[in-house]
């Protein structure tokens, strides 16, 4: 049971903050407070994120007690650090990543009257009681359709081409165990981008409440569960969504009356109808109960999706790609990630625990 408990305790990361520590994050140049960093574990589990005030705030004594030796503070337009615990200072300074600095806009002609194109990086991961399991990435192209008549936030016309990827899975984790999940389908290496933001999706679910300037925080019901920053048009550049389902006493949820957290965070670029997602990143906790009866295990499902801010104005078909990747084969024909990875590090853990998987079967 004191294993069990452990288990929980670092998978949920429910706090009651008293005697807290308080981590602050700032820009290295600005000096401003970071919104929606990420901290990740040494294993690659998602910790937390910061609040509207670059703030991120712990129990004292809460990752010695979950056993987490090292995070890796983390966000797309930033280069990571990595910290062992005894050594995290009380404020970071994050610097600016190269890839992400401010382009001049060019405008090309249209070659396309129905879709423009936007090319991507997508990764996702895995964890079943903090343990690597699965971990897949690729390259995708997307052709967005311009009209938004035609389509609904389920349908949205949007047409993926995986150019090339590569999947690796354990066989330790039986694929019969019951599973108690806020989500209604698998969510590892869920490369779909939608054609509107979340909020505007779930409009009738969120509300805003201005804080101050462009920022808002964003409740369901009454429950603040995010915050939202928005541009001059009024369309949301950044969105932090955090819920999570608990019962209304720990006891209950040690008995499983309860399941499941996610964080979603998504950042939008361009106005009209070239609007697209920029980056987005979910992770999705959920329980699963096993044939051994009082044993469960904790699964996270983490996926990253990076899109090139470049705009192609045509919806040519790649020479070879597939509709879809394929969860249990690679299709690959360069070492594409030794790029992507440069650009955009992975929690060293991740990658230490490659070794420990096997790579599918490239069939490209």
């Amino acid at each position: 049971m004191k294993n069990y408990i452990k288990i929980v305790f670092l998978f949920y990361s429910f706090f009651s903050y008293s005697q807290n520590t308080k981590i602050i994050i700032l820009d290295a140049v600005h000096k401003k407070p970071l919104a929606g960093v990420q901290l990740l574990s040494e294993n690659g589990s998602s910790i937390g994120n910061t609040n509207s005030k670059g703030e991120f705030e712990v129990e004292s004594g809460f990752f010695q007690k979950s056993g987490i030796k090292s995070i890796m503070i983390y966000d797309s337009d930033y280069l990571p650090i990595e910290y062992k615990i005894d050594e995290i200072p009380n404020t970071v300074y994050l610097e600016k990543s190269e890839n992400y600095e401010l382009k001049p806009v060019i405008i090309i002609k249209k070659l396309s009257g129905k879709y423009f194109t936007i090319k991507g990086y997508v990764r996702s991961w895995k964890l079943v009681n903090n343990k690597l399991v699965k971990y897949g990435d690729g390259l995708i192209e997307y052709h967005i359709p311009y009209d938004t008549l035609k389509y609904n936030d389920f349908v949205t016309g949007i047409k993926n081409f995986a150019t090339e990827y590569r999947t690796f899975k354990t066989d330790s984790i039986k694929p019969k165990s019951r599973i108690i999940s806020i989500s209604r389908f698998e969510s590892y290496l869920n490369y779909r981008i939608p054609k509107r933001d979340l909020l505007t999706i779930g409009w009738k679910r969120y509300k805003l409440e201005s804080v101050k300037d462009n920022l808002y925080s964003v409740f369901k019901k009454d429950k603040n569960v995010g915050f939202a920053i928005k541009d001059k048009n009024n369309n949301s550049t950044e969105i932090n969504i955090n819920e999570s389902f608990e019962g209304e006493e720990t006891i209950k949820f040690l008995f499983w009356k309860f399941s499941g957290s996610y964080n979603v965070i998504e950042k939008w670029i361009d106005n009209g109808d070239i609007r697209h997602l920029s980056y987005s990143f979910s992770s999705e906790k959920t329980l699963i109960k096993t044939k051994i009866k009082g044993k469960f295990n904790a699964v996270e499902t983490i996926n990253e999706i990076f899109i090139d801010d470049k705009i192609i104005y045509n919806d040519k078909i790649p020479e070879k790609s597939k509709p879809y990747i394929d969860k249990d084969l690679s299709f690959y024909n360069t070492e594409y990630w030794k790029e992507q990875i440069k650009k955009h590090p992975l929690p060293s853990a991740i990658n230490n625990q490659l070794i420990n998987v096997n790579e599918n079967k490239n069939n490209y």
